[in-house]
């Protein structure tokens, strides 16, 4: 898919004014790429879109539902999803692996079971002994993505991994996850979205 000219339109609660939630990935996704975008409430989404926001609609005039699928549509359309075939499907991959890790961390799953933590952020640490980023030496919606999956991750279960690499055990076995979050935040657009005064999630 050729880059899209034009402006993309975002539906999200509160129009992400009082959190940016499950649009993280999406804005940081279009502010990285300077597309022209905007955020609106839910109810100016185009009638019969998806079950929930966030929703997209494109340049083109299509909208779409579901985080992943959006992220994987402004990958390809704004060259963030990987350059080679190989980098494009592990990128796919990386936003369900990461859509997991929010799932299994918001609602509770790794507290109970800290070794089922361990084994997520050990896959995370083999792709960063890689590349700087996730997929590939540069940012991809799957790091955008992360910055969402992993807010969930601080709040409901631990930073340990992020912030000094250390495992349940407090075991420094994820070195490559702390530098690549340290330098995922670096970012101007992720510095400008935790700057903005807005809670990243509710």
């Amino acid at each position: 898919m050729a880059e899209e000219k034009g402006e993309y339109s975002v539906y999200y609660w509160t129009a992400c004014k009082q959190f940016w939630g499950r649009a993280i990935g999406i804005v940081l996704t279009l502010d990285h790429a300077k597309a022209k975008f905007s955020v609106s409430e839910p109810d100016q989404k185009p009638e019969g879109v998806g079950f929930a926001v966030p929703v997209i609609t494109l340049p083109s005039g299509q909208s779409l539902s579901q985080t992943p699928a959006i992220l994987d549509v402004l990958g390809e359309a704004l060259g963030l999803g990987g350059s080679t075939k190989e980098e494009q499907i592990d990128c796919k991959q990386c936003v369900l692996d990461l859509n997991d890790i929010f799932s299994e961390s918001a609602t509770g799953k790794w507290s109970g079971n800290p070794d089922r933590a361990d084994k997520w952020l050990s896959l995370l640490e083999a792709r960063l002994k890689k590349h700087k980023f996730l997929v590939c030496d540069t940012p991809t919606v799957a790091d955008f993505h992360a910055v969402f999956a992993f807010e969930w991750m601080h709040k409901k279960y631990s930073a340990d991994a992020t912030i000094s690499g250390q495992n349940s055990k407090k075991q420094k076995v994820f070195p490559n996850v702390a530098r690549w979050w340290y330098d995922l935040n670096t970012l101007p657009a992720v510095s400008k979205m935790r700057k903005s005064g807005i809670a990243m999630i509710p």
